[in-house]
Formats: C-alpha cells, sequence, structure tokens
C-alpha cells in the first residue's frame, strides 16, 4: 500500500524551507514502516537557483500557472501513484502512525473513502472516528486523504476555488456524489498558526484581494453588504461559492434533504438533490 503526500509549498526565505523541511522530516519518521511518496508542488519559480533544496527523495514540481490552491493540488494529483493521497498544506507537524490510525478506519469501514486526521490534541472523544462533511468539524482543508477512486468519481478539484472555500467545496462535492467522509480522532496532525510557522500570508494574498476589488459589481440581496467581510477577496470567493452551491438558504435546504437521503441509505440520489 503506498500513500502519496502532496504539499503546497512556497519556498523564499530561510523561515520557510525550515517549516517545509520540518513537515517532510515528521511526515517520514512517523510512518516509517509505510511506502510514502512526497511531492512538493512549489510556487517559487527561481526554486532551483534559489539555494534552497529538499531531500532528493522529494519530488519537487514548479508550475508555469500562478498559484491556485485547488490548481496546484490536482497538479500533485496527477503525478501521484498511491493508492492513497493526501492533500497537505507545508505548516504541518505530523504525529506518530497519523496514517497507520486512517487505514484502521478504512479497513473496518470501506464505505468511508476520504478522511482528515484530528488538530484536536485536547478533547476526549467517545469514539476513533465521526462521519460527516462540516468544515472545521470533519473536513479539514489544512489536509485530508482520499482514496484514489474517490477521483475517478469526482474529477479533479474545482479549481475556481483558488484559495477560500476550496475546503467547503471538497465537502460539498462529497455529499454530492454520496462519498463517506470522516474525521479520525486517533489520527494526530498538528496545523501550526501564523505565529509558530512565523510567517506571514505573503503577497500573493494582497493582490488578489485588489483583482476581486475590481471584478465585484454588484451583490446578491442574500449578502447584506460588503463589510460584513473582512476583505473583497473573501466577498468573491463567499459569491462563487453560493453560485455554484445556491444561495445559503437554498443551500440549508438542500443539505437537510441530502443528510436525510443519507441517513435512509439513499445518498444516490443527492448527485440531483445538489444541482442548483
Amino acid at each position: 500500500m503506498k500513500l502519496s503526500v502532496i504539499i503546497l509549498a512556497r519556498t523564499i526565505s530561510d523561515a520557510l524551507f525550515k517549516m517545509t523541511s520540518d513537515c517532510i522530516n515528521t511526515l517520514r519518521d512517523s510512518e516509517k514502516s509505510l511506502d510514502i511518496e512526497v511531492i512538493l508542488v512549489e510556487s517559487n519559480k527561481q526554486y532551483h537557483t534559489s539555494g534552497f533544496a529538499y531531500p532528493n527523495d522529494v519530488k519537487v514540481i514548479i508550475p508555469e500557472a500562478a498559484f491556485n490552491f485547488h490548481k496546484f493540488l490536482n497538479i500533485g494529483l496527477h503525478a501521484a501513484t498511491g493508492e492513497y493521497i493526501a492533500f497537505c498544506n507545508n505548516d504541518l507537524i505530523f504525529y506518530d502512525h497519523w496514517f497507520t490510525e486512517i487505514l484502521k478506519v478504512a479497513d473496518q469501514h470501506p464505505k468511508i473513502k476520504s478522511f482528515s486526521p484530528n488538530g484536536n490534541f485536547t478533547t476526549n472523544f467517545i469514539s476513533d472516528f465521526q462521519t460527516g462533511y462540516k468544515v472545521r468539524t470533519h473536513v479539514f482543508g489544512w489536509c485530508f486523504v482520499a482514496k484514489r477512486s474517490v477521483f475517478n468519481t469526482i474529477g479533479d478539484l474545482d479549481e475556481t476555488f483558488d484559495f477560500n472555500y476550496a475546503d467547503n467545496d471538497y465537502a460539498m462535492t462529497l455529499k454530492k456524489y454520496n462519498i463517506r467522509h470522516a474525521v479520525v480522532y486517533h489520527s494526530k496532525v498538528k496545523h501550526l498558526d501564523p505565529k509558530e510557522a512565523n510567517i506571514d500570508k505573503g503577497d500573493w494574498y494582497k493582490i488578489q484581494q485588489e483583482k476581486a476589488a475590481k471584478s465585484i459589481k454588484e451583490l446578491p440581496g442574500y449578502v447584506a453588504g460588503a463589510n460584513a467581510f473582512t476583505d473583497k477577496k473573501s466577498l468573491q470567493d463567499h459569491l462563487k461559492f453560493h453560485a455554484k452551491w445556491g444561495s445559503p438558504k437554498k443551500l440549508y435546504r438542500k443539505n437537510k434533504i441530502a443528510d436525510l437521503f443519507i441517513k435512509f441509505h439513499l445518498g444516490l440520489f443527492n448527485r440531483w438533490v445538489m444541482v442548483v
């Protein structure tokens, strides 16, 4: 059994290089007996002349395209050869047997094909896992794992979502295709906050905000106003998500119906329920 781990990185400083190296090293150390393929999708176009160098067994891919969260994950997906694919930020610390714990759930419950590790180390849980599609409760965009067969069903990740709402879109897509997802509580992966990682968002996000500010013309009735959002980029991505999946009220109703279908083992009808 082979695990392909796709890590997105932007290696432009010693701090970022160290953070990504720590991510790779803890990944290797956490599962020494497993066959792990590490694919690094690098945003620094000058990486090869930058003086930074990751281990030779790490496959570094430098896309020609500008950074786009889902596009870069798709590039890694197309290069991956494992039966399981992990999609990861580079600001992660992996703990011992994190993937082995996911495999235990997968082996015992073969209908669950998508997984997130647990980032909450302090809470006591009454079960080994919990199924669901709620973002930041069950689905974590900073690290999720799926069987390769999932992408034979859903296709590539939607590159409309270049950063914000990427995890929301993935969760909705799983529900649409009746693919079960679970957070695995004994699978521990720490997601560093910006202070721990000693980094900031960099200039990419600022550029996207400027582009978004120019592109927003009219707001639909369900948006109270641009002031409800911290920045124009977040507002634009909010609009894109609801343009695809329906207004908040419509999406609420569709989710209620889809959840009932799943509860009564009729989730195959979600493909029609989730259409806008």
